[in-house]
């Protein structure tokens, strides 16, 4: 399955969740804002979504600073 992560081609063995797939990248849901095909699902959606080939995914982590 090939998705675009970011910005940039990434290959995967097996569909996903999006759940799984930050799972993969050890992050954690609740500190992560996910745009998946140009909208934001709910956080309790993360389990619910599988990821198809041509997916296109940005993950956005808060950062704490001054």
């Amino acid at each position: 399955m090939n998705l675009t992560l970011n910005g940039s081609p990434a290959a995967f063995d097996a569909p996903l969740t999006i759940t799984e797939l930050l799972a993969r990248h050890k992050l954690k849901p609740e500190t992560v804002v996910v745009e998946y095909n140009l909208r934001v699902p709910a956080k309790h959606e993360y389990d619910l979504i599988t990821l198809a080939d041509g997916d296109r995914v940005e993950i956005v982590k808060f950062m704490g600073g001054g």
